[in-house]
């Protein structure tokens, strides 16, 4: 009898006929497969054939996306068989035709045909090991594959150890970077380091309040110059036609001594031996003042210009060469949380750019010796040339920053490509950037958007999907249960694994917002009239607490949907359905996590509405018989959001009303009481309009007496149902608007 590796091996050869993505036909009959790819010696290698699949336990699995609502999304997977018996599946076998070009975290990709001529990938990732397996005889020899997606590389990073703004201007260094000082030295330093190898202390004078101001976003803590100052020299270099000083500054809303020097430039010439930026009482502005080596004043410099009091500023200072001689001064002011630039200009005749070669913040000159107290300085700046003030982006303050435009900027830094869906603009504003990993400061925007986060197909990336774009979306794939598109029957959960009707939103270092919902079955009501309180509890990092209250309202209403929820939606693309139907098959291939389906005709035995969700994630396994998808869903009801001037998205739902008579199965005028709020409009315009009663769901065409009880005139069993219903029957919209957050 033939032994069991001998049987595989012709049980394998007979399946090969077989239709099937493994097969020489395909799911989609163009003989084309179901393709695996791995990346070799820079080029992606078909690997397609050495998957093996034995007795139909062996498969391709692959699973991506989150689980359920609420939950985040978790690394995609790819779990798989690999034929090794010519051992080139093992990295350190030198006789190996991929000998030298496997590794940890070798990319892998998987896809299925498009049904156009290209690909659709089910998976893109990376192989972090080889595990090798063996049978007792060495016949049969094989590695299982576990492949994951970027999510997972990208949590095991560790976090940063400098600020934001510190690695702004380090990595890579702006540009002629001459000399920095970060300013964000702990408590109990004797002196300010530079952040530049070539670059000396800054010494200090006077008794700073070290790391003790933290409303710069980018920035560890900085000091609070309590008549102190911080002077360091700046190591020798060439001298160009350029020089710029720029450095983070606050000042309180009280103001300075007159005249005060906020930070002064000594030159290698006598001159022109200082530059000094002073504060200016009168206006709460700053003047540019040129003096000589004896600090006698020049003419010539910045006038006095702009107010510097209560805000969180970058001063750039920017001197350069003139033709034919002289030169250019100026002094700009960026407002970094209102991200408005004040700018003021001047000359300086005759004198020309010399070597820059100390800075001093706060200099006790001209017989000052208050320094900036109360006042904040940091992130200290030099420059052989002068460059746009917008440099470092939104790492000069990221607080107020979109989530979208964070995740964005977050990718771009991290060289992650990333593909988004929705408007980034149109997202929640953010606060402060501490220093976290990567995907945390990532996830920190999801959580505050309530948006959808997810591995990209079309490349080893990210995807966003921001929150507005879940709102009122049309429908992406449409399935019918009566035509048998379902290769599962979908189970309806009523349970309270999303339930939240007590929620409590606070943001970091701030407010806190809160929602409940009182009444009805959702409600914290004792059962049974509600269901108990289910709290939670959110800390997010958004700009301010002005939102905190839609954010815990919108959390209430994702978490009190009365309805069931159909966890778990199967499909499976080598059934004939599909096969058949190229634009079906399409459909099901080209869904993103978010989209919106419909599964249309249910059976007698549940409500006869269509069944809407959105997706989630999903889990995927092909073999030789079958593609089988099984969509993760959520109900998409709570994204139906209002609309303006919109005929379907425009009507906001009763207060409470209720048959004010017993109607039987074929009455088409009801009886209405309005007992909580408004009643209901008369306007003809306004019709036709659906509302629903004990499940039916019937069209109103008119409404008759502008008081409580009105007179319906309705086409009734819309949905199918027809039944009598009581008086008292609650009556309601059928399609209520939702405000959105």
């Amino acid at each position: 009898m033939p032994g069991l590796a001998a049987r595989v091996a012709g049980w394998q050869r007979r399946m090969g006929a077989v239709p099937g993505p493994f097969s020489g036909t395909g799911e989609t009959g163009t003989g084309e497969p179901v393709m695996v790819e791995l990346f070799i010696d820079g080029v992606w290698v078909d690997i397609t054939s050495l998957v093996m699949v034995r007795d139909g336990s062996d498969r391709i699995s692959i699973s991506r996306g989150q689980r359920d609502e609420g939950a985040r999304a978790e690394q995609s997977t790819c779990r798989l068989v690999l034929n090794n018996r010519d051992g080139r599946f093992s990295p350190r076998n030198p006789t190996g035709p991929y000998y030298g070009n496997l590794g940890r975290n070798t990319p892998l990709r998987v896809s299925v045909p498009d049904g156009a001529g290209g690909k659709n990938y089910r998976f893109w990732g990376e192989v972090s090991a080889w595990p090798q397996r063996w049978d007792i005889t060495g016949t049969d020899v094989w590695v299982d594959v576990d492949a994951a997606g970027i999510l997972r590389r990208l949590s095991q990073g560790a976090a940063p150890v400098r600020s934001v703004l510190y690695r702004a201007i380090t990595d890579p260094p702006l540009t002629d970077l001459l000399a920095y000082w970060p300013l964000e030295d702990i408590e109990g330093s004797l002196t300010m380091a530079s952040a530049l190898t070539s670059g000396s202390v800054m010494t200090i004078s006077g008794t700073p309040d070290l790391a003790s101001f933290d409303r710069f976003g980018s920035s560890d803590p900085l000091p609070v110059m309590t008549a102190a100052s911080f002077s360091g020299g700046v190591a020798k270099y060439t001298v160009g036609s350029q020089l710029q000083v720029r450095f983070l500054l606050f000042v309180p809303a009280a103001g300075l001594p007159d005249a005060q020097v906020i930070c002064r430039l000594s030159m290698s010439s006598l001159d022109v031996g200082f530059w000094d930026l002073t504060y200016e009482s009168l206006t709460g502005g700053v003047r540019l003042r040129p003096l000589d080596g004896d600090e006698a004043l020049l003419a010539g410099g910045v006038d006095e210009f702009g107010d510097v009091r209560g805000k969180l500023l970058r001063v750039s200072i920017e001197l350069a060469n003139a033709s034919p001689s002289g030169m250019t001064c100026t002094v700009r002011l960026v407002d970094l949380e209102r991200d408005v630039t004040t700018t003021g200009t001047g000359i300086l005749a005759v004198h020309s750019l010399t070597r820059l070669t100390r800075v001093t913040m706060a200099s006790q000159s001209l017989g000052h010796t208050e320094g900036l107290t109360d006042s904040v300085v940091g992130h200290v700046t030099a420059q052989g040339s002068i460059t746009s003030v917008t440099d470092i982006g939104e790492r000069g303050n990221p607080v107020g920053e979109t989530a979208g435009r964070r995740i964005q900027r977050i990718c771009a830094e991290e060289g992650i490509p990333l593909d988004w869906i929705g408007d980034l603009d149109d997202t929640v504003a953010m606060g402060g950037q501490a220093k976290l990993k990567p995907l945390d400061l990532i996830h920190e925007c999801v959580e505050a958007d309530i948006g959808v986060l997810f591995e990209n197909l079309a490349v080893f990336g990210l995807g966003y999907r921001t929150r507005t774009s879940l709102y009122n979306q049309d429908t992406k794939l449409r399935l019918s249960y009566a035509g048998h598109q379902l290769s599962e029957v979908p189970t309806p959960v009523e349970d309270d694994q999303l339930v939240k009707n007590d929620v409590t939103v606070s943001r970091q270092g701030g407010g806190t917002g809160h929602a409940t919902l009182a009444t009805g079955a959702m409600s914290t009501a004792d059962p049974p009239a509600g269901i108990g309180v289910y709290g939670e509890q959110v800390t997010l990092n958004v700009e301010d607490d002005s939102t905190l209250e839609d954010q815990a309202n919108w959390r209430l209403h994702l978490g009190t949907v009365d309805e069931a929820r159909y966890p778990q939606i199967s499909v499976n693309l080598a059934h004939s359905t599909f096969t058949a139907d190229p634009a079906l098959r399409t459909a099901v291939l080209s869904l993103r996590p978010g989209d919106r389906l419909v599964i249309t005709d249910p059976p007698a035995w549940i409500p006869p509405d269509d069944i809407a969700q959105v997706v989630l994630g999903l889990s995927e396994t092909i073999d030789r018989f079958e593609h089988r998808i099984t969509l993760n869903c959520a109900p998409a009801s709570p994204h139906e959001t209002g609309v303006l001037n919109s005929a379907q998205h425009a009507r906001l739902d009763t207060a409470g009303s209720a048959l004010a008579a017993a109607v039987d199965s074929t009455a088409t005028s009801l009886s209405v009481a309005t007992t909580t709020g408004p009643v209901w409009t008369t306007d003809s315009a306004e019709m036709p309009f659906d509302v629903r009663v004990g499940g039916e769901v019937m069209t109103v065409t008119a409404i008759s007496s502008t008081t409580s009880p009105q007179t319906f005139t309705v086409t009734r069993s819309v949905n199918g149902v027809v039944k009598p219903h009581a008086v008292g029957a609650d009556l309601r919209l059928a399609n209520p608007t939702t405000i959105a957050l």
